[in-house]
């Protein structure tokens, strides 16, 4: 059982390996765990301790469109090069990396090139499909609406479909910028003044021809901040329900590390395999 591990942004495959010693340890030796770096080396990411050495990996530049396709091309790359897999494994920014090749492939009618994933916290997910949400990213782009705007004074013309794209934004990525500045995400004002292709497509479940077909296992910490758990919910809704699991643990935005939580997980693993 061969599975591909991603790691979060402005870490490494060597990092991740080591925040999944727990699992590693628990998992059947049949299982062989691949670690991969970004294609692009970047700053320590947040929550990557700084007696981790660098260097220190993204998967991507940016989040547009385009950035997210580099990402996803480079991705098929290890798929094919270094597969095959049975599964991934993926955390943070792998995770979302993760889905947005999951859908790519979907919309496409291509074959995906593993049989199940798991992610653990999964950071905002954002398509490569220009498409994808484009008539409200168009139209608020085109009033120049400021999707930072928390009181809500220049929303009461939005529509339901806006209203709900400025919600999605506002309770992760505009929460996220605001708790932390140095939140690896575009610059919000992309939103109200940058190019229109630009613009990130982040992935909602209304905005989804159809939800992702391929069993998943979502992982998260219930202690993480609340704007990622909210991306770790969002990317759960984007999963056919009917063969997806969610597991919480008692951490923050790592891995599981109590012995009944890593076993949860494990048993969510065995569950998706046998769903494949």
């Amino acid at each position: 059982m061969r599975i591909l591990c991603l790691h979060g942004v402005g870490s490494s495959g060597a990092i991740l390996e080591k925040q999944m010693s727990n699992l590693r340890r628990e998992l059947d030796p049949s299982f062989e765990l691949v670690f991969v770096d970004g294609p692009f080396e970047c700053e320590r990411g947040p929550g990557v301790s700084e007696y981790q050495t660098g260097p220190y990996f993204s998967h991507t530049q940016g989040y547009s469109p385009a950035d997210i396709a580099k990402a996803i091309s480079y991705l098929e790359e290890i798929l094919e090069d270094e597969g095959p897999f049975d599964g991934i494994f993926g955390f943070s920014q792998g995770s979302a990396l993760m889905l947005s090749y999951f859908y790519q492939q979907q919309a496409a009618e291509n074959p995906v090139a593993v049989n199940f994933a798991c992610l653990f916290s999964t950071a905002m997910p954002c398509s490569s499909d220009v498409s994808l949400g484009h008539a409200v990213i168009s139209k608020l782009r085109a009033r120049e609406h400021d999707i930072t705007d928390r009181a809500g004074a220049n929303g009461r013309d939005l529509t339901s479909e806006e209203q709900e794209f400025v919600e999605i934004l506002q309770r992760t990525v505009v929460d996220a910028a605001i708790q932390d500045p140095l939140f690896p995400w575009t610059d919000m004002d992309v939103y109200r003044r940058g190019e229109l292709d630009d613009i990130p497509r982040v992935m909602y479940s209304s905005a989804l021809a159809r939800k992702i077909q391929i069993p998943t296992v979502h992982v998260w910490g219930q202690n993480d901040f609340e704007y990622m758990i909210q991306m770790a919910k969002l990317s759960r809704s984007l999963c056919d329900q009917s063969i997806s699991k969610t597991v919480l643990h008692s951490g923050l935005h790592d891995m599981p590390k109590k012995q009944t939580e890593i076993k949860a997980v494990l048993r969510g693993i065995d569950w998706a395999i046998a769903q494949a």
